[in-house]
């Protein structure tokens, strides 16, 4: 963890420890691409649009202060946080900006679903 950066080392201090929301953003993403999984199973990687996800997340809690930095914060501390993980194309995760400058997360389901779920 001390090669993360600080604005990502601190959320992911804010995930370990169960913090919400952002433990809650980490459990609501579990559970989307456990039922992706089950809906495509031939799929190797899980698309998280974060704008999209945002979206989502505030329609079903319309009291959560929630932004595309914070939840691209939080994705980024759980994928760079754990040792067990590995970026790259042919790795477990990587991304892709949108032409907005968003970032996309695209996660290997059967690497990274079970290490997230050791939070």
């Amino acid at each position: 963890m001390s090669e993360l950066p600080n604005p990502i080392a601190n959320y992911w201090n804010l995930v370990k420890n169960r913090r919400s929301p952002y433990y809650d953003w980490l459990q609501h993403i579990i559970k989307n691409a456990e039922s992706f999984k089950e809906e495509y199973p031939d799929q190797t990687f899980y698309l998280i649009n974060t704008r999209e996800l945002v979206k989502k997340i505030e329609k079903e809690n319309p009291d959560e202060k929630l932004s595309t930095v914070n939840l691209s914060r939080t994705i980024l501390a759980i994928l760079q946080g754990s040792k067990e993980l590995k970026e790259g194309k042919d790795k477990d995760y990587y991304d892709t900006a949108t032409s907005g400058g968003k970032r996309n997360y695209h996660i290997k389901i059967s690497t990274v679903i079970p290490i997230f779920k050791t939070f």
